[in-house]
């Protein structure tokens, strides 16, 4: 079977390669499909792109990919779903060709996604192994099943084919290289659409041999597109200790949460070129541990010589303004590089902050955005916490940044 694969993602501040299709094209090719990439990031026209894609390739399905709903961030908040489904309908009209979706975007509300797009099928979670349930069910038309959850067999081999997109045109717009050591993510965090997923990680030698094949080609600066990298600090120093070996002249940037680390690993980070951590924090029902724990975190890191740049989400329900300067101090103190605070909460359908806020008749007045629609497809936010306020209780502290009004991401700003 003849699978087209479309990346209809064209938002760039900074742009992002779709390394999904990548490693969905690997594992269809892997299985005897013919599969290609179509990414529209750059297209100068759309429609014309479709058209020659389609003319020449001339698919028996086609795939899109959905990285995210919206932009998230309140302020400057982009919504991409009706491009996207502007794309699929030129799809379907040129060609009659059923379409399938997916990505990380599709888990905030698969049977709505699937409905708003109007596409025939739907795989939330990771795609390599799911696909191909989704192609039998078209062969058994008896199947009435559209939406499909995948998973992910830990150390399964499925290595992407990096030449299928132009990377060079991504770095010259401010985009950079990724690469991913596992899915999944086993937090429990209720703002977030991957907590609690199953985990599975991918070996170890697979991933230094894509990072290679990038290194060779003249790319060396890459961002690690896990949720979390320290999801196992067992995994994160065999990892760390393989890449080391490998000896690739490489930079790159990554996410972490303040558990699951040792001055060793930081090390190892160092030494395999890791030069900036965002560390994910929160200030969700946090106890003296957890503030003692990210101390320890900073502190070592950068002992080690790693940047701090920390993302703090906060303003939940029942958090006061002196809840808020408490957080700010304890922050602070082992003195990250930089500290980026969002107090604007995105609502989604699968999250249970949603749910949590929803049942709080008390919450329902700090709620902005498409309220009146339950699917919370469009963009609904939750804020008791208003941007001017923030601004006063940082108080001018030149460590902090309101996160939402400037586009722009940590791996950037650690450049200016």
């Amino acid at each position: 079977m003849k699978i087209l694969l479309v990346n209809p993602n064209r938002y760039k501040s900074p742009p992002v390669p779709p390394i999904g299709l990548e490693y969905l094209a690997a594992s269809l090719e892997g299985k005897g499909h013919s599969a290609e990439i179509l990414d529209l990031c750059f297209a100068e026209n759309i429609g014309r792109a479709l058209h020659d894609t389609l003319s020449s390739f001339r698919p028996d399905i086609a795939g899109v990919t959905v990285r995210n709903v919206d932009s998230v961030l309140y302020h400057t908040n982009e919504f991409f779903l009706d491009e996207i489904k502007d794309i699929i309908h030129q799809i379907k009209a040129a060609s009659g060709l059923k379409v399938i979706i997916g990505g990380t975007g599709i888990s905030a509300n698969p049977e709505g996604i699937l409905g708003y797009l109007n596409a025939d099928f739907a795989v939330a979670g990771p795609g390599e192994h799911a696909v191909h349930e989704v192609l039998d069910a078209m062969v058994n038309h008896g199947n009435s099943r559209r939406v499909f959850r995948g998973t992910y067999p830990s150390y399964s081999a499925c290595i992407r084919k990096p030449t299928r997109i132009d990377y060079r045109t991504y770095c010259d717009a401010g985009g950079i290289a990724g690469f991913e050591t596992h899915k999944g993510c086993s937090s429990s965090c209720v703002y977030c659409m991957e907590s609690g997923t199953p985990v599975a990680f991918k070996n170890p030698d697979d991933v230094i041999r894509e990072l290679t094949h990038f290194v060779d080609s003249g790319l060396t600066r890459f961002h690690l597109c896990d949720s979390e990298f320290n999801e196992s600090l067992e995994y994160s120093v065999d990892f760390c200790t393989a890449l080391r070996k490998a000896g690739l002249d490489m930079q790159w940037a990554l996410y972490m949460k303040p558990s699951q680390f040792s001055r060793p690993l930081f090390r190892l980070l160092k030494d395999t070129g890791a030069y900036l951590i965002t560390l994910s924090v929160d200030s969700w029902k946090k106890c003296d541990q957890y503030w003692a724990e990210y101390e320890k975190f900073v502190f070592n890191a950068k002992s080690c010589g790693i940047r701090i740049a920390v993302d703090f989400l906060t303003g939940f329900p029942n958090e006061s303004a002196d809840d808020l300067l408490g957080h700010f101090d304890n922050l602070r103190r082992p003195l990250p590089d930089s500290i980026s605070v969002n107090t604007y909460i995105r609502l989604y359908k699968s999250l249970k902050i949603t749910d949590i806020i929803m049942h709080d008749r008390g919450c329902w007045g700090s709620l902005s955005g498409d309220t009146g629609n339950k699917s919370y497809i469009k963009p609904v936010f939750y804020n008791h916490i208003a941007t001017e306020k923030l601004s006063e209780l940082i108080g001018g502290d030149k460590l902090f940044r309101i996160e939402g009004p400037e586009k722009i991401v940590n791996y950037l700003r650690a450049e200016q």
